[in-house]
């Protein structure tokens, strides 16, 4: 992957998470200029910022905070190759006790903000319009969806997650039918049932079901999800839109 992503600017929310810091080291090595957004991880941020990577704290269920965030963004880089929307949280839980604050914030950080940043951000991911004449378009901008199984299929104590990510996929696709004519690629990406912070507290019987599920009986490696997601941000990769990309085998 040496500099495949070279003179690409990427940006990536979640940077902090077990796959984002493999995405935002990957991408660095491939020759990027990499920023992420990060909550809470402060430590882990300053050792990506030491890398090279330039990270931002910001709370995704803050709607002035992502004002700032976006106003600033924008007035610093002037144009934006690809944006990762890969921060999550989850509430899982049986519907009859999943409480109303519980359900805006999942959605609000899951769903609403990657529309909203998308939405802000819109005006440095367009890239500018060739002249008539002009020939072949260049290198697509693209924006990626980090979604998952749940978004699919549903899961027991998961109606929540699942809908956030469901509505991810339904954003994608809808994205990407509305910017393809800008040279811009939408896709989600299933990363599988991935070792992260988020699935080390799935009970370990929810754990091993998904073992028995695997075709490969094993969870996804988040430094190889990261591998294949620097190859979708490369020149590798430019006439595939509005798909979910899976990075694993089920059996069902």
């Amino acid at each position: 992957m040496d500099k495949l992503l070279s003179s690409k600017t990427i940006l990536i929310t979640g940077g902090t998470g077990r796959l984002g810091q493999a995405f935002v080291r990957k991408a660095l090595a491939a020759g990027a200029r990499v920023y992420f957004t990060y909550f809470q991880q402060a430590g882990e941020a300053r050792t990506l910022a030491q890398l090279g990577a330039e990270g931002f704290q910001l709370d995704l269920a803050d709607r002035p905070a992502m004002d700032r965030f976006a106003e600033m963004f924008k007035s610093q880089v002037p144009a934006l190759d690809v944006f990762i929307h890969n921060a999550a949280v989850s509430r899982d839980g049986m519907i009859q006790n999943m409480s109303e604050d519980d359900w805006n914030y999942v959605l609000n950080v899951n769903l609403k903000a990657p529309y909203y940043l998308t939405k802000e951000l819109l005006p440095v991911i367009l890239p500018l319009r060739q002249p008539k004449g002009a020939g072949k378009r260049g290198s697509p901008r693209k924006i990626f969806m980090v979604v998952s199984r749940m978004g699919l299929s549903g899961g027991y104590g998961a109606s929540l997650y699942a809908a956030a990510k469901g509505g991810l996929i339904g954003l994608a696709k809808s994205l990407a039918a509305e910017l393809g004519k800008r040279n811009i690629l939408v896709n989600a990406i299933n990363p599988g049932f991935m070792e992260s912070r988020m699935t080390e507290k799935v009970p370990q019987e929810v754990r091993e079901r998904c073992l028995q599920e695997s075709c490969l009986a094993s969870f996804s490696n988040p430094e190889e999800v990261a591998e294949f997601i620097v190859y979708l941000c490369s020149d590798q990769m430019t006439q595939v839109t509005g798909q979910v990309l899976h990075f694993e085998s089920r059996r069902n």
